[in-house]
């Protein structure tokens, strides 16, 4: 029954939003470029906090990149089942930083998202809970 109740809501809020337009309008322009903005403090913040470490950003990373760390994890793991040099491109980009045997590890993915009525909540003063 909430499957049911999840989909009117979601029809309604697409309905609301005008579809692709509220999906690709200058609201969601924004927060994109905002996410973007962000990581940008966040790396400023990280360099100052651990100026002993380097850190890097990235707009990218290769799926061909991502299957490797998992092969090293477990072998089963990282199968190629897609056009090898694809790539994930988050709204706001990686962090990386360098680790004690110079190999670059994520410590951060941002990624816009409008899920429902954040946004409206958030301009009421109501907390919007984040998950990691």
């Amino acid at each position: 029954m909430s499957k049911k109740n999840q989909s009117k809501r979601l029809a309604n809020q697409h309905k609301k939003s005008q579809g692709v337009v509220g999906i690709f309008g200058d609201e969601a322009k924004l927060h994109d470029i905002t996410v973007g903005k962000i990581s940008q403090l966040v790396i400023e913040q990280l360099e100052k906090e651990f100026p002993q470490l380097s850190f890097q950003y990235k707009k990218s990373i290769r799926k061909e990149e991502i299957n490797e760390a998992l092969k090293k994890v477990d072998k089963e793991l990282g199968q190629t089942l897609f056009v090898s040099n694809s790539s994930i491109k988050p709204d706001g980009g990686i962090i990386e930083v360098k680790d004690d045997n110079g190999n670059w590890r994520v410590v951060l993915v941002s990624e816009a998202k409008h899920q429902g009525k954040d946004i409206e909540n958030i301009q009421k003063g109501k907390l919007v809970s984040c998950q990691a």
